[in-house]
């Protein structure tokens, strides 16, 4: 499997160390500039993944907590502490280092490359939903405490964040990669806004497309191409009504047939919105892959958002298509149906007959009451002539 081929924008190192070290109540004077400077006869065995970050301390910023931009010495005492108490309780120490591409955050407003201006109140944000997400997840809200700092001593700007538990409820420190992928995505998205790139994308799908299909009739002349398709499908549909959703199991055969009157009425009535929603999808691709690299397990991110929003248009117009026969069936059938085979067409066929038998009876009646009436009229004529008569 080929790797990324693209530098990505953010990238998180992760791993955990056991208590047997002097890396507790060392580590916070370490990546603590201040205090860092006189410290330089430190035990081999501490952070051997974070020395490569952190030869120079002069480019260190100030610890920041989750409640904390800057620790004043009060707090970095107290930090000491807790840090010291959960080595001697044996906790593990999780230790985390994001690394970004100095270019990709000049591209998404946080740092300028000429001045070196840097919006580190932005990337403590971003950590501080990524360890919340993290603790979340892994079960940790309760028990853990973090601190973390963002240096700027090599060509990448990066975050070391470290995190114990004073009172220890694991012995395990591996999480899931799930929290990985998780962690990553806070920061990802908290730097970089795609917010109105996403509705319009959203508004392309429901907007225009399914809310332009349900104000459209498949069966009107315009639509005739359809309408054979349409009818196909109507006629497979199971008996229960209520089976007539896009996700149900019992529509699994005739499925691949619903989704090809969606492309039908797409390139008929969408095929500029289709292009543009293709073109969006396609940009919000090349972000992801800027954002998380093109390796074989990163490019899933973005290669499943595209196909996620392309099965979301289906089934949205899907259902669009399977309420539009629903009222075509309504319109079929006064009365809700009970069977659409042989029997149905002499249900509907005694109808007819019904109908027309008591148009008869009712035409009969009018007759009949008309010579009844023409009959009192002449009875009433023939006494008034006699009594006249018998007056003379």
């Amino acid at each position: 499997m080929s790797a990324s081929t693209i530098t990505p924008g953010v990238v998180l190192k992760t791993k955990f160390i056991t208590s047997n070290t002097k890396a507790f109540d060392q580590y916070v004077n370490y990546v603590d500039r201040e205090e860092a400077k006189g410290d330089k006869q430190l035990p081999s065995q501490m952070f051997s993944m974070y020395n490569h970050y952190m030869d120079d301390p002069e480019k260190t910023s100030a610890l920041f907590t989750d409640t904390s931009d800057r620790l004043n010495t009060d707090e970095k005492d107290e930090l000491k502490h807790a840090f010291q108490h959960a080595q001697e309780n044996k906790s593990l120490m999780w230790q985390d280092v994001i690394t970004f591409d100095n270019q990709w955050l000049e591209k998404q407003g946080i740092y300028d490359q000429k001045t070196g201006e840097l919006d580190e109140k932005a990337l403590k944000n971003v950590t501080r939903s990524s360890m919340q997400t993290m603790l979340k997840k892994e079960g940790l809200e309760q028990s853990s405490i973090w601190s973390a700092a963002i240096h700027r001593n090599t060509d990448n700007i990066h975050i070391h964040v470290a995190t114990v538990e004073p009172e220890p409820t694991r012995e395990r420190g591996k999480r899931k990669p799930k929290t990985l992928d998780a962690m990553k995505g806070e920061v990802v998205n908290g730097l970089q806004d795609r917010s109105y790139e996403r509705e319009q994308i959203n508004q392309i799908i429901r907007g225009k497309m399914v809310d332009g299909k349900k104000e459209q009739n498949t069966l009107k002349w315009q639509n005739r191409e359809m309408k054979p398709l349409f009818k196909d499908i109507y006629e497979r549909l199971p008996e229960n009504k209520r089976h007539w959703n896009y996700g149900y199991n019992t529509l699994n055969s005739i499925r691949p047939m619903i989704d090809q009157l969606t492309t039908t009425y797409l390139d008929k009535h969408h095929p500029e919105d289709l292009k543009n929603l293709h073109q969006r999808l396609d940009r919000e691709m090349d972000e992801m892959k800027a954002a998380y690299g093109d390796g074989p397990k990163e490019s899933k991110r973005f290669e499943n958002y595209k196909s996620n929003k392309i099965d979301d248009l289906y089934k949205r117009m899907g259902n669009a298509f399977l309420k539009e026969m629903k009222s075509y069936d309504n319109q079929l059938h006064q009365r809700p149906k009970t069977k659409r085979i042989a029997g149905d067409q002499s249900l509907r066929h005694g109808k007819s007959s019904s109908i027309a038998m008591q148009q008869s009876l009712n035409r009969l009646n009018r007759s009949m009451k008309q010579t009844y009436q023409s009959y009192m009229n002449d009875m009433d004529y023939e006494r008034l002539e006699r009594d006249i008569e018998r007056e003379r």
